[in-house]
């Protein structure tokens, strides 16, 4: 699926997702990140799980460490949970309210557009997606 592109004050802006990825607009061209996506600090890098069944357990806790080491530095994690809304891993909400960090849930596409649309305002918060394919 294409987006409108846009102004991200300088971040990147997802300028399309679908077929297992996503891309970016970065300001040296673009770029595209198969599989799931973690954006943190204004970068997207690829994010190991592929969907909400590989974050269980101590998996779980391995995945969302690069999220927890910004507390105090980000207002909310942005969960993408794939092409449908699907509940949360368990216990990724109290992993995440035990530093203060909020949790904002819903299907990956709509977490495209929200990103964007964020992204323009300066907002301070993590992105983690899981692919639409």
């Amino acid at each position: 699926m294409q987006l409108v592109p846009a102004t991200g004050k300088g971040r990147p802006l997802i300028t399309a997702y679908g077929a297992g990825g996503f891309r970016f607009g970065l300001e040296n061209g673009d770029k595209r990140i198969e599989g799931s996506v973690l954006i943190l600090a204004d970068t997207p890098s690829a994010w190991g799980p592929l969907a909400i069944a590989d974050l269980t357990g101590a998996a779980l806790a391995e995945h969302v460490a690069p999220i927890l080491a910004l507390k105090g530095e980000i207002e909310f994690l942005l969960f993408g949970t794939g092409p449908d809304m699907a509940p949360p891993p368990a216990g990724l909400r109290d992993i995440l309210k035990g530093t203060g960090i909020g949790l904002e849930i819903m299907p990956t596409p709509a977490a495209c557009r929200t990103y964007n649309h964020l992204a323009t305002e300066g907002r301070h918060f993590a992105v983690a997606m899981l692919p639409v394919t």
